[in-house]
């Protein structure tokens, strides 16, 4: 096994390392990304792409913190998604909701708190929610949308009231 882990651990000791986030593409090619992913669901078909628009202040987080979770709270079980995270969090919501009724609008799912505050981020224009950030308890955007509770007019706002203590 050393001889597998030692070119390997060469390799990136001596490599040239690039990150993906920090590039003017990343908002372009991640909503596409996730407009793909999403399509895969006949509840939300390639005909609402208009709709799909991450706010660019949630674009700068994600390429500022490239690729980690942050948990801006030391002690607290509150955790803010990076890129990957998000991606895979939003998907686990949406595909573990089974039947969805109406088509649901367009969410990523940017964080929790201890295991059932789940925090998502509007991204669908159509929707008078559009950028706000809500809290979800024990359910998901694309449960109910009813379950909404506001802790940010929009990522900053949601960012800023982390930090006062106002979410947790």
């Amino acid at each position: 096994m050393d001889s597998i882990i030692d070119p390997i651990q060469n390799l990136i000791d001596k490599g040239e390392r690039h990150n993906s986030t920090g590039h003017e593409y990343f908002a372009s090619s991640t909503t596409k990304l996730l407009l793909h992913s999403f399509s895969m669901f006949k509840e939300i078909p390639y005909e609402r792409s208009e709709q799909f628009v991450i706010p660019e202040a949630y674009i700068k987080f994600l390429q500022t913190v490239d690729n980690d979770t942050v948990a801006p709270l030391p002690g607290k079980e509150l955790y803010i998604y990076g890129f990957y995270g998000m991606v895979t969090h939003t998907f686990d919501y949406f595909d573990g909701e089974g039947d969805l009724g109406d088509a649901p609008a367009f969410w990523l799912a940017v964080g929790h708190r201890n295991d059932r505050g789940n925090f998502f981020l509007c991204c669908d224009k159509a929707s008078d929610l559009y950028g706000q950030v809500g809290e979800f308890y024990d359910s998901t955007p694309f449960r109910d949308e009813d379950d909404f509770y506001d802790i940010g007019v929009d990522f900053p706002d949601f960012c800023k009231n982390v930090m006062d203590g106002k979410v947790y």
